[in-house]
């Protein structure tokens, strides 16, 4: 019994010290914790989500995109347009905050104008340490958060888990390039496929990753214009709310950063 209450202690002095620097704790009986995900995840839903920026970001299921680190020119463009799709429908633009895609749709979506919630495989306290991301999440534009410890760094396992929080907090997600039977975002694309966590879209254009092809032959959307984005977004689920999701004022959308994983 003594332990138990050593541990109760301990853990409310880490929440205070997680608050003071900014970061909230919620739990699926908090009132911002997505319900996208306990229906979508089931048990596979993350017991803890550490956050920090506007938690209501997560009451709006977003646009997700996913792609390769090394994206080529073209699959490149595909992801600054799509999120600018995204800003156009007032909705959060979700990806990982990975290099390649997902930087470049999180950088395209505030130049925008729009918003970002990003789901972190990497330290969110190493995250927060910098000033750009600290601007963007005072803004109000921005949301950072990860099912695991503030402070633990970037691993693999932890990214394959991260996965599939983007397509459940995603009214649709796009996968920009990808590779077969191989990476993470492969993984992330298959489990959600398999499992039905959301929406999965491909894009079968110019910049389309050796995978594509094989993503649409599991189910996935195949997408080769942007209208067709559009349009798909246009018939987005009952979840998508669009004025809950706020738009930045022009001296807003002046704010940028990179979000990028460890080098």
């Amino acid at each position: 019994m003594a332990a138990l209450v050593d541990r109760a202690t301990a853990l409310a002095f880490e929440l205070e010290r997680l608050e003071h620097s900014g970061v909230q704790t919620l739990t699926p009986f908090d009132e911002h914790y997505p319900s996208n995900w306990t229906q979508r995840l089931g048990p596979k839903a993350p017991p803890l989500l550490y956050a920090a920026g506007s938690v209501e970001l997560l009451d709006t299921a977003g646009l997700g995109v996913v792609g390769s680190r090394d994206v080529s020119p073209s699959g490149a463009e595909v992801a600054v347009e799509a999120a600018k799709c995204a800003a156009r429908h007032s909705i959060p633009l979700v990806s990982g905050g990975a290099r390649g895609v997902d930087q470049l749709a999180m950088n395209s979506a505030f130049d925008s104008g729009g918003a970002v919630v990003g789901l972190l495989a990497d330290s969110l306290s190493r995250k927060l340490a910098k000033s750009d991301v600290r601007a963007a999440i005072h803004s109000g534009l921005a949301l950072m958060c990860t099912p695991y410890n503030p402070d633990a760094g970037f691993s693999a396992g932890n990214a394959m888990g991260r996965n599939k929080l983007i397509y459940a907090q995603s009214t649709l997600t796009l996968v920009v390039a990808s590779d077969e039977d191989n990476g993470g975002t492969w993984s992330g694309a298959t489990e959600a496929l398999d499992h039905k966590f959301g929406r999965v879209a491909v894009w079968r254009g110019p910049g389309e990753g050796p995978g594509n092809e094989a993503l649409e032959r599991r189910g996935a959307l195949p997408i080769s214009d942007l209208d067709d984005l559009e349009r798909l977004l246009d018939d987005g689920d009952a979840n998508t709310t669009p004025d809950a999701s706020p738009l930045a004022s022009e001296a807003e959308q002046g704010v940028l950063f990179s979000i990028a994983t460890a080098d």
